[in-house]
């Protein structure tokens, strides 16, 4: 027989969010950093070019005379891949394009890309930029030193020149001619190069292997003359000195039909990033290449943490909604912004950038898993923290079942966690009176071990087991139940409704195999 519900004094509380009512002002960015189109530019020298010729030349006579070198076929490169990794999650979005191929020959200042716009470059030497530059963002050279991002091949071919043990921490015009890079020879005899790769990070594969498209040859570095982190990919129509550049690009100002297998917008708006940081991050200035982004998952109450927010392609009028939620999914603070609000911003497009914002944490937030979201052109990204000194759940997964307090059984709890952001409850007990009644109620986000989560609990009234109609179902509200999940098995639940308060001392009545909530 379960226990009676005492009776409270205390009103039902019902989960009503001012704050998100509340019209969401513009507010400016506290710190930023954009990335300027030029900023990852390169030099490819008429002597490096003519050094990388010269040895696929001497590899290719060797693998000619070794009877290793297969024929030419007529068909043309095509259906490229994308040339830098991982190819999956999150972070595939880390990065940027910070210029195409230059296709007007004049120079200096005199550039034309393959849509007649200027995102790319040239030099008063005679410099055209022949490639294309993809810069990992945002944090390169923090990515470079922590977590490399692979350079992968963007057609199959023949492994024909390589070179690797070149400084990788170039930064200006200044460095030494001496980039690490792959060659790669497509079948009709056009040449891949990969430049400015990683130290030590070049493939291990012999000269004449058969490179696969999406076969990682390298890591993503700044060697040679460049000024920051990225992949420089030139396709050439051939192996010669000043060979044809082939911009693989269909566009207003390149007639050819696109090399790729799926070419991407030559704009491509995106928020690819949330992320929360003690403090301001530290962004290098070269000769500088040590960055320290500051970055921090675990908050204290009171203390100030910083919001992060980093864009590609981002343009002026493209607003952006962020929210932070508390551990009990309440408004914290909320807040818009247009790159209108930065007055640093003078171009219509970023082409890379983050935008930072400090709050400091009230000396009573409620500890546990926060949610810092943003929407973003009809898509919501969301990074979540902590505050206090919670622990996190391994797999929500694994508190899914019956929950129930021996000393009073024939009462409990149902838990469900669903579409992996939703926590369905039941609560099966009694009226003081005997019947039997259920209340329900669900909470979005996931929590942590040792956060108090809060579930509004209705009923339902008006449905019948016989020709249901289930617009004439109501839930009215009943009250809460504050769960602390202390381990995979074991939890304390208030209940504070119209029946009154209750206690439990809750453990888990059995688990699904496979589901460990670790």
């Amino acid at each position: 027989m379960s226990p009676r519900f005492q009776t409270s004094c205390r009103p039902v509380l019902a989960a009503v969010f001012l704050a998100a009512a509340l019209p969401v002002l513009a507010v400016a960015p506290q710190g930023r950093h954009l990335l300027v189109d030029d900023v990852a530019a390169d030099v490819v020298s008429p002597e490096l070019d003519r050094q990388i010729v010269e040895a696929v030349d001497r590899n290719l006579e060797l693998l000619r005379r070794d009877g290793r070198l297969p024929p030419k076929v007529g068909a043309k490169v095509s259906g490229l891949s994308w040339p830098m990794g991982p190819t999956g999650g999150e972070a595939a979005e880390w990065h940027a394009t910070s210029g195409f191929v230059d296709l007007n020959p004049a120079f200096p200042g005199q550039v034309r890309d393959y849509t007649c716009g200027t995102r790319t470059y040239d030099t008063a030497a005679g410099y055209n930029h022949r490639g294309i530059d993809y810069v990992p963002w945002p944090f390169p050279w923090y990515l470079m030193d922590t977590a490399p991002v692979d350079v992968r091949a963007a057609a199959p071919g023949m492994l024909v020149e390589k070179r690797d043990g070149a400084n990788d921490r170039a930064c200006s015009w200044d460095g030494p001619d001496n980039a690490n890079y792959v060659i790669v020879q497509h079948a009709d005899g056009s040449i891949a190069r990969y430049l400015h790769m990683k130290r030590g990070s070049v493939t291990a594969r012999p000269i004449g292997s058969q490179i696969a498209a999406g076969e990682v040859i390298g890591k993503v570095g700044s060697s040679g003359i460049s000024k920051l982190p990225h992949l420089h990919f030139e396709l050439r129509a051939s192996n010669l000195v000043n060979a044809a550049v082939i911009e693989p690009h269909q566009g207003a100002c390149n007639a050819s039909a696109s090399t790729w297998a799926s070419q991407r917008p030559y704009r491509e708006p995106l928020l690819t990033r949330l992320s929360t940081h003690s403090g301001e991050p530290h962004y290098p200035t070269c000769p500088d290449t040590t960055e320290i982004p500051r970055f921090s998952d675990r908050f204290q109450p009171g203390q100030s943490a910083t919001f992060l927010a980093s864009y590609r392609d981002v343009r002026r009028g493209q607003a952006s909604q962020f929210r932070v939620l508390d551990a009990n999914g309440a408004v914290f603070t909320s807040w818009s912004f247009d790159t209108a609000n930065d007055p640093e911003v003078t171009t219509d497009y970023v082409s890379g950038g983050y935008w930072t914002w400090t709050h400091a944490l009230p000396a009573n937030a409620p500890q546990g898993l926060w949610t810092f979201e943003a929407d973003f052109e009809g898509e919501t990204r969301r990074h979540e923290f902590r505050v206090g000194n919670t622990t996190a759940i391994g797999d929500m997964r694994g508190l899914v079942g019956a929950w129930y307090e021996p000393a009073s059984s024939g009462q409990g709890f149902e838990l469900h966690w669903i579409n992996d952001n939703m926590a369905l409850l039941f609560f099966y007990g009694h009226h003081d009176d005997g019947s039997n009644f259920f209340v329900l109620g669900q909470r979005s986000g996931r929590f942590d071990f040792g956060q108090e989560v809060v579930f509004e609990l209705y009923q339902t009234l008006g449905g019948r087991f016989n020709d249901l109609d289930p617009d004439q179902i109501q839930r009215p509200a009943w009250g809460q139940a504050r769960i602390t999940f202390v381990s995979c098995d074991t939890a304390v639940a208030e209940l504070d409704g119209l029946d009154g308060t209750q206690v439990l001392n809750l453990e888990r009545l059995g688990r699904t195999d496979g589901l460990d909530c670790q």
